[in-house]
């Protein structure tokens, strides 16, 4: 009898070890799942946000990007204009700064052209004498 109670004994105190070892593993699978469950939502959050941030901001190159494009548009035609005054500018500039005659130049050319003036009207007058 000695010995039966030496064996249940020490089953006794394995199945108390088995008690508390199941007991601890389910407590701290309880404190995982509860912790991951915490972290999976605000992961869950977050990637969220920063999916909607990048959405938002993949709109805004987009915006920046067609914004873009017409200003250069605006660019190129402001400069072809700007090519297309500069000639015109020039074809004036030799028309009207370079090419013009000084004051007394002029005042010789309009005295002569009274002058001629005057000899066509006297031939006209005397034609018949």
């Amino acid at each position: 009898q000695e010995a039966s109670k030496g064996i249940v004994g020490m089953l006794e105190v394995v199945m108390s070890d088995f008690e508390r070892t199941v007991a601890t593993v389910t407590s701290e699978e309880s404190d995982a799942a509860e912790a991951f469950g915490t972290f999976k939502a605000e992961n869950g959050r977050d990637t969220a946000a920063k999916q909607k941030s990048a959405k938002a901001k993949k709109g805004e190159v987009a915006d920046i990007a067609d914004a873009l494009l017409v200003s250069q548009d605006g660019w190129t035609w402001a400069k072809h204009g700007h090519a297309e005054a500069l000639k015109e500018l020039d074809k004036l500039h030799s028309m009207c700064v370079a090419g013009e005659e000084t004051y007394e130049e002029r005042v010789a050319k309009r005295e002569q052209e009274i002058a001629a003036l005057k000899d066509a009207h006297d031939m006209l007058e005397n034609w018949q004498s």
